[in-house]
């Protein structure tokens, strides 16, 4: 395990507003800039059980405790199955923040690399702070992710850049793309997340939650995300890709329909 694997991974608060109480899930592993552990994981997943479950609660926030708001997976986690268990734990967290009824927000703060951006391009809305970037580093570690949310957000174009040179893609070029759809002042984001979500929880609760499914059907996001996580389940199987080896996807993978 990593030495922080002791401390909580998540904190989770709540916010007061006049539709609702609005949870914050706050990622909270400073020192390892809130890489991701299997407790992380597992927390998350608990998390969202109880936050579905709550009639009370009207959305969720995601957040980092600074400098960053994930560096993804946590590196030096020692992982005895070669990281599977980890990776089922990572996709069904990337389709349970897709998929929920409840309206998300992350709040970008510093860095979110790997699976701290998938968290981000999960949530319905992005608030980001000054300083806020992401990466998304699969292809150089030989992880098939990347494509399944990011295409919906900023285009086919864009997604292909971004993904398949791995570069840092810093906030004016967030805000442009349509990946970021609020920029703020400094630690201003949670406020802006609170006050977007009041506004949405002020509808009917039960047409936001049929209209997110839309959403996600009309946009074909659904099906990408099954598609993606097979992709990467079947990776963890058999190991990381090596970087620059051109194979296919194992074709026992195709898109699911629910």
């Amino acid at each position: 395990m990593s030495t922080t694997e002791q401390d909580p991974p998540l904190r989770v608060s709540r916010r007061a507003t006049e539709a609702g109480p609005v949870a914050v899930v706050t990622m909270d592993r400073p020192a390892a800039r809130n890489a991701m552990s299997t407790a992380m994981l597992v927390a998350w997943l608990d998390t969202l059980d109880d936050l579905e479950g709550d009639d009370d609660v009207i959305g969720l926030v995601v957040a980092g405790s600074s400098p960053a708001f994930s560096a993804g997976a946590d590196v030096r986690e020692d992982l005895a199955d070669g990281g599977r268990r980890r990776m089922e734990l990572f996709t069904l967290l990337y389709e349970r923040l897709a998929l929920t009824s409840l309206p998300t927000v992350a709040v970008l703060a510093g860095a979110a690399v790997g699976g701290g951006v998938e968290v981000a391009a999960a949530c319905d809305l992005r608030v980001a702070e000054p300083g806020a970037w992401i990466r998304f580093p699969g292809v150089r570690l030989g992880w098939p992710v990347g494509t399944a949310r990011t295409i919906g957000l900023v285009g086919l174009g864009t997604a292909r850049d971004w993904v398949l040179s791995s570069r840092d893609v810093g906030l004016d070029e967030l805000v442009t793309s349509g990946f970021v759809q609020r920029s703020v002042a400094a630690g201003a984001g949670l406020d802006e997340a609170v006050a977007w979500l009041a506004m949405v929880g002020s509808r009917n609760r039960d047409t936001v939650a049929v209209l997110k499914r839309l959403f996600n059907d009309s946009s074909g996001l659904r099906d990408r995300v099954m598609f993606e996580n097979d992709a990467l389940r079947a990776t963890a199987e058999s190991g990381p890709l090596p970087p620059g080896l051109d194979v296919d996807v194992p074709r026992t993978i195709r898109p699911r329909r629910r």
